[in-house]
């Protein structure tokens, strides 16, 4: 099942639709990193292509250690952009280029608005454990950066169980979109 669900979002990622995955995400680190590869090949100057939430910082340094052998092999640079860390220095780091930010809705929305980095290169837009967050209260800041987002493709991952807090979320937020299911 896994598999095939793989497969069947690489397939319509890569036909320029968005997905929305009901999945424990946790298991699908590799998916993630295919994805991005596919749509970040090669490095280049300049803003951002990529821009991948998550619900927690513990999780979001966990994918960023995961995604960088694969980064430093293809010479792309992430950036994490994270609630513990220092502001400034993050703010720094996007001036200087990167290719994906990794980061927590808060903070990537504060350095977004303090002009720290460009969207207008941006190929993709993955929001991981959106029920999580949503809890959270950080509902605004996916929105806000969401609503700021040229055209590009979407990710959302949800979380497996009758929760339905993002419901009616996803027309303002995706389209033309696919949904896929683990269950």
């Amino acid at each position: 099942m896994k598999q095939e669900l793989e497969i069947e979002a690489r397939k319509s990622f890569k036909s320029g639709k968005s997905l929305v995955l009901k999945a424990d995400f946790s298991n699908y680190f590799e998916l993630l990193q295919q994805l991005i590869i596919d749509e970040i090949p090669e490095p280049r100057e300049g803003s951002p292509r990529g821009i991948i939430l998550f619900s927690e910082d513990q999780i979001a340094r966990d994918f960023g250690d995961y995604i960088e052998p694969a980064f430093k092999k293809h010479d792309l640079t992430s950036d994490l952009i994270i609630e513990k860390g220092q502001r400034i220095r993050q703010r720094n780091d996007l001036y200087f280029g990167t290719e994906l930010i990794i980061g927590t809705p808060k903070r990537v929305c504060e350095l977004y608005y303090q002009n720290g980095f460009n969207i207008g290169e941006l190929k993709f837009f993955m929001v991981i454990d959106i029920n999580t967050i949503f809890k959270k209260g950080l509902r605004g800041y996916v929105s806000r950066i969401s609503e700021s987002l040229p055209k590009c493709k979407k990710v959302v991952f949800e979380s497996i169980g009758k929760e339905d807090v993002v419901k009616g979320y996803y027309s303002e937020f995706i389209y033309p979109l696919k949904r896929l299911s683990e269950e």
